[in-house]
């Protein structure tokens, strides 16, 4: 599995300014959080990630991209943002991988997180 190997995902969630969003599709390197209202481009982050049966971990990024609704970048997704973890614990990295290798690969054309 290779860090830009985008899975589309069910049930994951990350917390956004203690607000709780849906995740749209996830790599070990990234993922697509669906929102509204996406932070600035280039904005480091923490976000809180939050995978089916397992208990809530923190990554460290960088908001690599937005996708708005009127103007989209990649029309198979909605409004949100491309998110590139760029600091994971080895142990929540490892969760991640283990989840992915349960989930549908995305088939979803555009930018990657």
């Amino acid at each position: 599995m290779k860090g830009t190997d985008r899975f589309l995902v069910e049930g994951v969630v990350c917390t956004l300014r203690g607000i709780p969003v849906p995740v749209a599709n996830l790599s070990v390197g990234g993922l697509f959080a669906v929102t509204q209202a996406p932070p600035p481009r280039e904005d480091i982050l923490e976000l809180e990630l939050e995978l089916k049966g397992r208990p809530p971990f923190r990554v460290m990024g960088k908001v690599m991209w937005i996708n708005d609704p009127k103007a989209p970048r990649a029309r198979g997704l909605p409004g949100g943002f491309g998110f590139k973890i760029l600091r994971i614990a080895l142990p929540d990295k490892i969760a991640i991988v283990d989840f992915l290798k349960r989930a549908a690969p995305a088939t979803l054309k555009g930018p990657r997180s």
